[in-house]
């Protein structure tokens, strides 16, 4: 099954120094696997206009179906999110009405002046369409270019959520047609490399499935087995796996104890 491709790209230096975890890349890619999406890059890009601006250039050539930004759309000098993406376009920046409204609305209530530097927030790429931000002050934007679908969110995980979650998705799923499904399940009293034999086997009989096994996480123990696939058939092929493959299991490993996971 062909499935519409994303990327994802995530500015900062902080990202790129230790200093912050990019949480927001594991969460929009997670959304877009589940709503549809083969996400096929997460990268993280320096505060560096001509570094970044030549490597979105670089994106286009690939020309995914859905390109998410994340970070960069604050007040601060480093803030170049769109002076990026306008470079890249080949698009000037102008002063968005509709974003200069969101800001004044968002500074008023807070009795804040609407300053040079929280008015650079106002100016986006020609022709795009801004995306209100509900819990912060940077608003966001869609920009439809060349047949790609590009989105830009702010790098604060509170604020990209909310735009993902209320704004982006509701745009992207009018334009998929198979959504994921999945299960998990937990191993305990094995090893990896012991059922490793199981699992290659299972894969033949269902090459369109994801199975994969890892060690479990957080807080859990043991060996977490992950089914997922696309498409008609593929929830009823999930437990037909995973009943093929506890079979298999067992036999390999009579002391094993089976578990459902949830996360």
């Amino acid at each position: 099954m062909i499935l519409p491709t994303a990327e994802i790209v995530c500015l900062g230096n902080e990202l790129l120094i230790g200093v912050t975890i990019n949480t927001n890349g594991a969460f929009i890619g997670e959304k877009l696997t589940k709503l549809g999406y083969e996400v096929r890059r997460t990268t993280c890009i320096r505060d560096d206009l001509e570094l970044a601006s030549a490597f979105f250039k670089e994106v286009f050539t690939r020309k995914p179906n859905v390109i998410i930004v994340s970070g960069g759309l604050g007040p601060t000098y480093d803030d170049i999110q769109l002076e990026v993406l306008g470079k890249a376009l080949e698009v000037p920046l102008i002063e968005n009405e509709q974003a200069v409204q969101q800001l004044e609305t968002y500074y008023g209530r807070r009795s804040l002046e609407l300053t040079k530097e929280r008015r650079k927030m106002a100016f986006f790429p020609k022709e795009a369409t801004i995306l209100p931000n509900q819990v912060g002050g940077a608003p966001s934007c869609y920009i439809q270019y060349d047949g790609m679908d590009i989105f830009s969110v702010p790098g604060v995980p509170t604020e990209m959520e909310d735009i993902l979650l209320n704004q982006i998705l509701p745009i992207l799923r009018k334009k998929v047609e198979n959504s994921l499904f999945e299960l998990k399940f937990q191993l305990f009293n094995c090893i990896e490399s012991e059922i490793a034999p199981c699992i290659n086997d299972v894969k033949t009989h269902f090459p369109d499935l994801y199975i994969k096994s890892h060690p479990a996480y957080k807080d859990k123990v043991g060996i977490i087995i992950h089914i997922s696939g696309y498409g008609e058939t593929a929830e009823n092929n999930l437990y037909k796996a995973k009943e093929e493959m506890t079979k298999l299991f067992k036999i390999k490993v009579p002391s094993l104890i089976i578990k459902d996971f949830k996360d």
